[in-house]
């Protein structure tokens, strides 16, 4: 009987291990006043192994950049492993005007991060402007 309440308890444990590893992260992400009635849907694939995500961004109900900051063209991504590290530009977003929507597919370096979508002026920008129109923890 022993023996048996160990091997339960082990199929138990395991079958919980397996469902705690499975598949990417998904996150619901609402937009900030800046765009408000966007929603973004962020899926994160983090792979310790080789220290990087790859990250999806599906967004709906954007208004075009330029009516989130005046002089805005483009959504650019960005990534930073914490606060006290400067913003780096992970790449900027397709936007498709007629149906109010963007999408990314990248990859960041970084296992655990801050990941912040916003209106810029091109899609070179050295830094991320006032103008955040998402902002999510991946982790």
């Amino acid at each position: 009987m022993f023996v048996g309440s160990i091997r339960v308890f082990l199929v138990a444990a395991l079958s919980l291990a397996a469902t705690a590893c499975g598949g990417p992260l998904e996150y619901q992400v609402p937009s900030t006043a800046r765009a408000p009635g966007a929603d973004a849907k962020v899926v994160a694939d983090v792979r310790d192994d080789q220290h990087q995500t790859a990250i999806e961004v599906l967004v709906t109900n954007l208004p075009p950049a330029e009516r989130v900051a005046e002089g805005s063209t483009v959504y650019v991504a960005w990534y930073r492993k914490s606060d006290d590290v400067p913003w780096v530009r992970l790449a900027s977003l397709e936007y498709d005007d007629d149906d109010r929507a963007a999408k990314l597919q990248a990859t960041a370096p970084e296992t655990s991060f801050d990941l912040e979508v916003s209106a810029e002026r091109t899609a070179d920008a050295a830094s991320p402007s006032a103008a955040v129109v998402f902002a999510q923890r991946i982790n």
